[in-house]
């Protein structure tokens, strides 16, 4: 039998350690940039005057994004005759399955369609992960078709444009993200199907 003051330090532990679970999903890790009179820059997630400005804010995310699964990029992947893992591997590069970023440049979602992109494959919500994902996917397959199935131009046409990919195809910029697909799709390619 167990004795009553184990099962009082057994729930304390337990407690503890649910509590210690849950803080990185409660806590939140703004950050605050001030310059100071001598130029120096000074970083904080907790402001200690009027003179901070936020630089960088972190959604509480409690949704764990479960509307990107493998299902739906595999079902929109044989919908264009697409490599599952190819689809995966530009998902992981171009928003690593955030379906929420939006970059600089204006690029939304999982497959980060500029707006004008979005319009031309008709996608109406660019943050829903199917919506974006079957836009990415049809403008991808459409590049492929333009570049007559070279993988590697496609890739490039998709971060740059296909106007620009002709001028900037030698780009270090561009060979990093096509580099950066390919090896993530070979690794998919093993793992994932």
């Amino acid at each position: 039998m167990i004795g009553k003051r184990w099962q009082i330090k057994f729930c304390k532990i337990l407690s503890i350690y649910i509590i210690c679970l849950f803080i990185p999903v409660l806590t939140k890790a703004d950050i605050y940039i001030y310059q100071d009179e001598n130029g120096v820059m000074h970083f904080t997630n907790t402001p200690m005057h009027q003179g901070y400005r936020l630089y960088i804010k972190e959604k509480n995310d409690f949704r764990v994004h479960l509307d990107v699964n493998d299902d739906l990029i595999k079902r929109i992947a044989i919908k264009y005759d697409l490599p599952p893992a190819l689809l995966k591997a530009v998902i992981k590069v171009e928003s690593d399955f955030n379906p929420d970023v939006v970059s600089e440049s204006g690029a939304i979602g999982l497959m980060q369609l500029k707006p004008a992109t979005a319009r031309e494959m008709g996608v109406t919500n660019p943050f829903s992960p199917q919506e974006n994902i079957e836009g990415g996917a049809r403008y991808l397959k459409i590049l492929l078709n333009q570049f007559q199935g070279n993988l590697p131009r496609a890739l490039g046409a998709y971060f740059v444009g296909p106007n620009a990919i002709l001028q900037k195809e030698e780009d270090t910029r561009v060979k990093a993200y096509v580099n950066r697909v390919l090896r993530y799709f070979e690794y998919y390619r093993q793992h994932f199907q």
